[in-house]
């Protein structure tokens, strides 16, 4: 409570206060409402001109609007203009094709043109994937457009040297060999395997990413990685072909494509179960639509029964975390006292890491101290948390009363998923748009340097011989093919336009603003409903029939200039920190301690910069949805207006979020247990009817992922009431006094929540020294 001489009121009053400043409104204890409490102002601050001095009980919603930041609105219309500008670059110059589908050794794109029919890639040997300069170089092996994958293992060559019929053998290898004229198909099939028509052999395969990897082969143990798979005689070199070199063949291929087998079989896993997750994304969105409708006429027990639900949670994982630990402490394995450090990176990395000792009392140590917080946080905010759950309350009865609210967020929504997809395209686009490159590759590493025609010209006179991982032209290198058959002009990748930084640096500034653009759009509408909700008398029959519909044609008709606005000031902090990003992985080959240091707390900087804005563009909005003023003045009266209750932010604001997020993650909680139940096999009527997995935590992980942003989107619209009813409320307290000719516009249980608010901070006070 202020003091009653004034000396310490974060809003001014005038010195001939009227008799109503100390009424008593049903509280058991006196209070100034204009007063605000100690909260380490001090007199020189005013925080900005209260509302006392308005006259007249008119709410604040201003009737006649305006068009807002006008400037901003054309500035994000240029930009857009030029984005699209990009954009048609792009597409002039690149071709999306060459990022999404395969090419082969001659630069043809599998699927596209003359390859139309040919899909797939298949790479005659795969061994050569065990070069270390895969990573540069590619597989220097030839690869080759086909229809689709070997279904079968089979070696033409092998059953050429064994006098097999060659029309047959021709069969059976054509829709795998290079798509020649018949005439040179007629040539025996030695010489198409020599001249790298054909494969000497091919193994039964399966397509990933548009590319034939065959089938794992991995072995039960280590002896069996030396069992042969392709004999000496039937693969054309020098040595037998076994079940080891094709694993490896592939976890190197795996490097270069970015790719391995780990994300070969969470792949496989999620083309099995997309159907499954989709239907859990769609349950997850019933549970929170109906745990919304509950929270309208059941919200402190909802959020009671969140509060009780994430505190088992915590509390069931943290002692099945302790559980675990216990048996894998008496562990007699020596997996068990590895650290992650010694851990080999292989597709049983997940199985190797939930062995280890250190892993489980890492996560028993993390959820101790999380459930050490959240006790302490129930004991000692208990009484916030009270006051809190009544004012979620009344945001529960404006949510209820502005059902269509609820729907809503599904519009900004798709929104950016349109940006996003815009953004991919461009991206793809652009990332498509340059020369193929080729490089020279030596199999077995021949020298060829004596060979004719395997020298370049430099300088226009000077003749240098060919080096391995020289740029070459397929046309060029021919000769040098002619004579020395090892030589290789192996397509590598599209080299990148001169225009490419800066074009992508414009794709992913639009893609930042155009999201928070949508974002905010979505923030100012409906903070224009809740307003027009707490601003109307009787709540019962006055209220506006299409409250929403109002709200989006202020916000897009008045206001797109202050939202256009709001959302470039995070967009530029969002695009500083994706540069600081970058430069701290360009700065991590030096590893240098004292550049670490500086990145580190640029980036603290920027992400607190970054929450506080975000915070202050949410206040502007419902400023601007309620006065129709420009994003400046909004800002600078909502910030001053929390500031003169700046305890009362504190007392509520953290709490109601905080209670809001356990929501969240009590749904959650119940998507990701019944997932688990589900992949898992606990359920046995349905058990026969679940795929079989390679790891059942992937669908797992992408449900608890989208069942989260789900819920977020709901209780996105509570935060919302919430943040606009209490900055309303705050106004509310300024502009009246709750006497019959200046009555407040908050409902009795907000009056209610208020008397809580002193009360509390009375209390605490008392008990201060």
């Amino acid at each position: 409570m202020g003091n009653s001489n004034g000396k310490n009121r974060t809003h001014p009053v005038a010195d001939h206060e009227p008799d109503y400043a100390y009424k008593d409104y049903g509280y058991d204890y006196e209070y100034d409402q204009r007063n605000d409490y100690d909260s380490g102002w001090h007199p020189d601050k005013t925080y900005g001109e209260a509302y006392f001095h308005e006259h007249n009980n008119d709410s604040p919603l201003t009737k006649r609007r305006s068009c807002t930041d006008v400037l901003c609105l054309i500035l994000f219309l240029v930009f857009l203009g030029g984005w699209g500008a990009v954009a048609f670059l792009g597409i002039q110059g690149g071709d999306i094709s060459k990022v999404i589908y395969p090419t082969d050794s001659q630069g043809n794109i599998c699927g596209k043109g003359e390859m139309t029919d040919r899909q797939a890639l298949l790479m005659f040997d795969l061994t050569q994937c065990l070069n270390p300069a895969v990573l540069v170089t590619g597989c220097l092996t030839t690869h080759v457009c086909v229809n689709k994958c070997p279904d079968e293992n089979y070696s033409p060559l092998g059953e050429a040297k064994l006098g097999t019929n060659q029309q047959k053998i021709k069969e059976r290898m054509k829709p795998f060999c290079k798509p020649v004229s018949d005439e040179q198909f007629k040539q025996d099939v030695e010489t198409l395997v020599q001249k790298e028509i054909c494969p000497p052999w091919y193994l039964k395969s399966s397509e990933v990413l548009g590319r034939c990897f065959p089938v794992s082969m991995k072995a039960e143990d280590n002896d069996s990685n030396e069992e042969v798979v392709v004999k000496k005689l039937d693969t054309g070199g020098d040595h037998d072909i076994t079940k080891g070199e094709i694993e490896g063949s592939l976890y190197r291929l795996g490097a270069f494509l970015n790719i391995r087998q780990f994300g070969e079989r969470i792949f496989m896993d999620l083309k099995e179960t997309y159907w499954m997750i989709g239907l859990a994304l769609i349950g997850a969105c019933i549970l929170s639509f109906v745990w919304i409708v509950l929270m309208r006429f059941l919200a402190s027990f909802m959020v009671w029964v969140s509060i009780l639900t994430v505190f088992l949670g915590i509390g069931g994982l943290l002692g099945y975390s302790g559980y675990r630990l216990y048996f894998v402490w008496l562990s007699t394995d020596p997996e068990t006292h590895k650290n992650i450090f010694q851990l080999n990176w292989t597709p049983e990395i997940v199985d190797d890491f939930l062995k280890q000792r250190d892993t489980w009392m890492a996560f028993t140590i993390i959820l101790g101290i999380i459930f050490l917080v959240i006790v302490l946080l129930f004991l000692f905010l208990r009484q916030r948390i009270m006051i809190a759950i009544a004012l979620i309350e009344q945001g529960s009865k404006a949510v209820g009363q502005m059902f269509s609210s609820l729907f809503f967020p599904i519009i900004p929504f798709l929104l950016q998923l349109v940006v996003v997809g815009w953004f991919l395209v461009v991206a793809l686009y652009l990332a498509s748009w340059g020369e193929q490159e080729y490089r020279v590759a030596f199999k077995n590493d021949r020298d060829c340097s004596q060979f004719e025609g395997c020298s370049q010209t430099v300088n226009g006179s000077d003749s240098v011989p060919y080096q391995s991982n020289d740029t070459c032209t397929p046309e060029e290198f021919k000769p040098c093919i002619d004579s020395c058959p090892e030589a290789m002009c192996q397509f590598v990748k599209y080299t990148k336009n001169k225009d490419y930084s800066w074009m992508q640096f414009v794709n992913v500034f639009g893609l930042y603003w155009g999201v928070f653009f949508f974002s905010a759009f979505g923030e100012i509408v409906l903070a224009g409903v809740f307003s027009q909700w707490y601003w109307t008398f009787n709540k019962k029959t006055d209220l506006p029939d299409c409250s929403l519909g109002t709200a989006m044609w202020n916000a897009t008709v008045f206001h797109l200039g202050t939202i256009a606005f709001g959302s470039l000031l995070i967009a530029i902090i969002r695009m500083i920190r994706t540069m600081l990003e970058y430069v701290e992985r360009k700065c991590k080959r030096f590893n240098n301690d004292l550049t670490k240091c500086l990145i580190w707390c640029c980036k603290c900087c920027l992400w607190c910069l970054e929450k506080f804005m975000r915070f202050i563009n949410r206040n502007a909005y419902i400023m601007c949805a309620v006065k129709s003023t420009n994003f400046c003045k909004s800002a600078k009266e909502a910030f001053n207006l929390l500031m003169r209750n700046l305890v009362r932010v504190v007392v509520l604001d953290s709490v109601v979020d905080f209670l809001l997020f356990l929501g969240k993650l009590v749904i959650v909680l119940l998507t990701g247990v019944a997932s688990y139940m589900t992949f898992s096999g606990q359920i046995p009527e349905i058990k026969d009817d679940i795929p079989s997995l390679n790891y059942f935590f992937t669908p797992i992980v992408f449900i608890v992922i989208g069942s989260y942003f789900i819920a977020s989107a709901f209780f996105g619209v509570y935060n919302m009431a919430v943040d606009t009813l209490f900055l309303c409320f705050l106004e509310d307290l300024e502009r009246n006094d709750g006497s019959v000719e200046k009555p407040y516009y908050m409902s009795k249980s907000l009056k209610k929540i208020l008397g809580k608010m002193e009360k509390s901070v009375n209390e605490s006070r008392h008990r201060s020294p």
